[in-house]
């Protein structure tokens, strides 16, 4: 069903993507019903962006924190595409008419200084560390882009590159070493505003451990993740919408801060 028209789909969701539009319901000829179908529909979305010339310049992995698995009832690790120009420095600001109901996530980001080839057995979280050059505080500027967001399923999102719009990553940590990438803790505000906070062990019981499922998972799919790529590792804190105006400022300890506001 889905292999006949994931063209249909790629055109659907790059259209409504760079229209911000919202995603009403999708027709059922292209609707996938399985992560199977939902990343081979990201795929397919990818590659059309690198023949558009729009590469991927890393990735983000959602649900890996117990907080954002029960506010989006998700489970499991779910994957996404980052193009590379919708990377941004810290501190950033953007047009807030370019997003649609814009979100805020607090995420510890690592920029990987080689490529990572497939592994026999898979990656745990000391086999791949030796891959990341820095690490980062980073925002993850996320879209609520579904209007019946309840009624969707996650391989709908994942198609869509899991709420993925853009990020926003802080001064690079290269002595991470001396970090307990576990035991920091991380901050959202806005304003003058705390929105929350959390731990790195919050994702997956160490932030390296997503770094590691990510690699396996993309190696299963015939693709890695490569030097110069910035992998997003999960939100610590519970996703905050982001007001016209606002700065939104999100801390990691030992990491510094990323910086955004939306004009």
């Amino acid at each position: 069903m889905i292999a006949d028209h994931v063209e249909e789909a790629v055109d659907r969701l790059i259209a409504d993507r760079d229209a911000n539009r919202e995603i009403d319901h999708w027709p059922e000829s292209w609707r996938p019903v399985s992560p199977e179908e939902a990343y081979a529909i990201q795929d397919a979305v990818h590659a059309r962006r690198a023949a558009m010339g729009q590469p991927i310049g890393g990735w983000k992995i959602g649900c890996t924190t117990p907080v954002m698995q029960q506010m989006l009832g998700i489970p499991t690790p779910c994957a996404g595409g980052v193009l590379a120009a919708a990377m941004f420095g810290s501190p950033a600001e953007l047009p807030f008419d370019g997003f649609v109901k814009p979100m805020a996530e607090c995420e510890i980001a690592m920029r990987l200084d080689r490529n990572v080839p497939p592994r026999v057995g898979g990656y745990n979280g000391e086999t791949i560390a030796e891959y990341v050059g820095s690490c980062h505080a980073a925002i993850e500027l996320a879209e609520g882009r579904y209007r019946d967001r309840n009624e969707r399923t996650a391989a709908e999102f994942i198609a869509d590159d899991f709420f993925q719009k853009a990020i926003v990553v802080g001064p690079p940590v290269r002595d991470w070493r001396s970090i307990d990438l576990a035991g920091v803790r991380g901050t959202t505000s806005a304003g003058d505003e705390a929105k929350g906070e959390g731990r790195g062990g919050d994702v997956m019981g160490h932030p390296m451990n997503a770094l590691a499922w990510l690699a396996d998972h993309l190696a299963e799919r015939g693709r890695r993740i490569k030097a110069g790529d910035i992998v997003l590792t999960g939100s610590v804190v519970m996703a905050t919408p982001i007001e016209r105006g606002k700065e939104v400022v999100c801390g990691v300890e030992g990491l510094g801060e990323a910086r955004l506001t939306l004009n």
